[in-house]
């Protein structure tokens, strides 16, 4: 008989004090694989989530750690939203334009051009009080030219010049109490790529990308990532009712606007998975959202009449479309009630872009230019580009934002919330990230390790106190065995093969324990970080080429970028200490006396 059957029968010889020992070994095992995987998996799924293409993240001025987790991750409450106007800072002259005629600010300064030509008029029709009008002509074009100066509608944003792709978002309500609904453009699934290295960027199950405007839905179109359909059940088609605010607190409530899911985005192993994202500008409109202007000029004031198709804040001008698709026909500046109510239109037709006053972005996602064929304005006060090629567009950007060069963007206009925010910061998500590894989660997983190895050398521990409690009921045994031939190396190996059995097997118990409570604790990690793990999820580790390097080359691709788990270090890691606890009793054994054991 080997030593194999001859130690696998002693265990089974001793089976309660052997599945103690193994239960105390599975222990911490398990312990140790759920802390790797848990840790790895969460950590690269962190770590992807900023290699979206963008290198700066601009939002309220707080935490830096809190506007990262907030924007990034979905996982704080913001601490504050900016004003729309530094979006606009971000992008060119011709979106800038469009972008700022929709606002009370222009619509007053058409309304001032209107009163000019009436006064134009009035003097050639009255030529006794033609002076009058000449007078009031003449100031209003002052008021006029002035104006255009100041609303900058042919030019570009001041940080254009730094910046390749900006995308807004915008935080606040939830979706079945548990999902975030995160108010952004189309650009955010065209531009945005969730790897840079592959520029892979987001795919969908099913449907598409919502519209800016749809002749269908009108502004409220929305996408689901996949978690989100999954656990919510919903599809295309079906309606997406937004809950205001924390759904925890008392003040919440549902909005009665629904959004149309109108796509479901693929698996992509990220916190947006656990995202509703919804059209901007529905959201705007949505009860609540705009913020209200508590004073209003008197060329901007008009009659603020409540109407049944369309709903602002009391005291603000109202605008509405002259068509179905408000960017097509011209936005006209009047009372809401002046919009005929007869016609049958769709209320979510009706409802108009809400003023540029009147909105607000929770952050801003920049991913900063990198190529030099675009030239400052020679007009711009931030012409000087070269100062800041050496630190990288990014950090120029960074540092002109914490100068507060961004308000200077909000000059445009007198129309402004008396608590508006104002002060805005930027941040690099790849540095706020690695800063939270190394200085929070990396400590505390080294913490659990040393805890959990401190339970496995317990329970090794337990592995010599069996073995060596049971040689003194084993030295007639082992008498015995020397006296059939068998050597002191073999009685020896008998030993140590037992405490590598008692060991790995243990080892084995756990590595499944501990994947099996990966799948229990899953639903609250993937609650919590968007991350799901699985049975088969195995804690990341260095691929074969990692390991090789220049060696790995002539191996196929296939073999060449197998990763190969940490866990797999659990081998011979409980080799050995099954070795370094089981040698003293293999000496106990190796050192019995025939004789002596054989007369007892």
């Amino acid at each position: 008989m080997n030593v194999f059957k001859i130690a696998l029968r002693s265990l089974q010889h001793r089976n309660i004090g052997s599945l103690l020992t193994i239960a105390s070994m599975a222990l911490g095992v398990m312990l140790v694989v759920a802390v790797l995987t848990i840790y790895g998996v969460v950590e690269r799924s962190f770590k992807a989530n900023t290699s979206f293409g963008y290198d700066v993240i601009v939002g309220a001025r707080g935490g830096n750690a809190q506007l990262m987790l907030n924007t990034v991750f979905y996982l704080s409450r913001p601490v504050e939203n900016i004003p729309y106007e530094y979006y606009l800072a971000f992008r060119d002259k011709e979106f800038r334009a469009k972008e700022l005629k929709n606002s009370i600010a222009y619509n007053s300064h058409i309304a001032r051009k209107q009163l000019q030509t009436t006064a134009n008029q009035m003097s050639q029709m009255m030529p006794l009080a033609g002076p009058l009008f000449v007078i009031a002509d003449m100031a209003t074009e002052g008021v006029e030219l002035a104006e255009e100066q100041q609303m900058t509608l042919h030019r570009d944003g001041n940080m254009y010049q730094y910046t390749d792709i900006a995308v807004p978002l915008a935080l606040g309500d939830y979706f079945d109490e548990k999902f975030r609904v995160v108010g952004t453009t189309p650009e955010f699934f065209s531009e945005i790529v969730l790897d840079v290295d592959t520029q892979a960027k987001f795919e969908f199950a099913q449907g598409r990308a919502f519209e800016e405007f749809n002749s269908s839905n009108g502004f409220f179109e929305c996408v689901l990532g996949s978690t989100v359909a999954r656990e919510s059940k919903m599809k295309i088609g079906d309606l997406v009712y937004p809950i205001h605010g924390d759904p925890k607190s008392e003040g919440a409530h549902i909005h009665e606007q629904g959004f149309t899911i109108v796509g479901i985005l693929k698996p992509t192993g990220t916190a947006n998975d656990r995202v509703c994202f919804a059209n901007l500008e529905g959201v705007f409109l949505m009860e609540d959202h705009a913020k209200p202007i508590d004073e209003v000029p008197i060329f901007g004031s008009l009659d603020h009449q409540e109407s049944d198709v369309a709903e602002y804040p009391v005291h603000t001008p109202v605008f509405f479309s002259s068509g179905l698709d408000p960017r097509v026909h011209p936005i006209v500046f009047g009372p809401a009630n002046s919009l005929s109510v007869q016609e049958n239109i769709p209320r979510h037709l009706v409802r108009t872009r809400l003023p540029i006053e009147q909105r607000e972005v929770t952050a801003i996602l920049v991913r900063s230019y990198t190529g030099q064929d675009q030239e400052p304005e020679d007009d711009d006060p931030l012409d000087d580009v070269n100062i800041f090629m050496d630190l990288g567009m990014g950090q120029a950007i960074r540092t002109l934002v914490g100068d507060s060069q961004l308000e200077s963007s909000l000059n445009w206009s007198f129309f402004r919330p008396d608590r508006a925010q104002k002060a805005a910061q930027a941040i690099s998500p790849v540095y706020e990230v690695t800063a939270l590894f190394e200085n929070f989660v990396s400590p505390i997983r080294w913490l659990l390790l040393l805890l959990t190895a401190m339970i496995c050398i317990v329970s090794g521990i337990s592995i010599l106190v069996g073995i060596y409690n049971s040689m003194a009921q084993r030295r007639h045994e082992l008498a015995v065995m020397r006296a059939l031939g068998a050597g002191r190396t073999k009685v020896m190996s008998i030993m140590l093969m037992e405490s590598v059995l008692l060991a790995l097997t243990g080892g084995f118990v756990g590595w499944i324990a501990g994947h099996g409570l990966n799948v229990l604790v899953s639903p609250w990690i993937e609650s919590t970080t968007g991350v799901s793990l699985g049975f088969f999820t195995f804690s990341p580790g260095p691929t074969v080429e990692t390991i090789l390097g220049k060696t790995a080359t002539i191996l196929p691709d296939a073999v060449r970028l197998w990763e190969l788990s940490i866990e797999l270090l659990l081998i011979p890691a409980l080799i050995v200490l099954a070795i370094l606890v089981g040698i003293y009793p293999a000496v106990t054994a190796y050192r019995t006396d025939v004789a002596s054991s054989l007369g007892r």
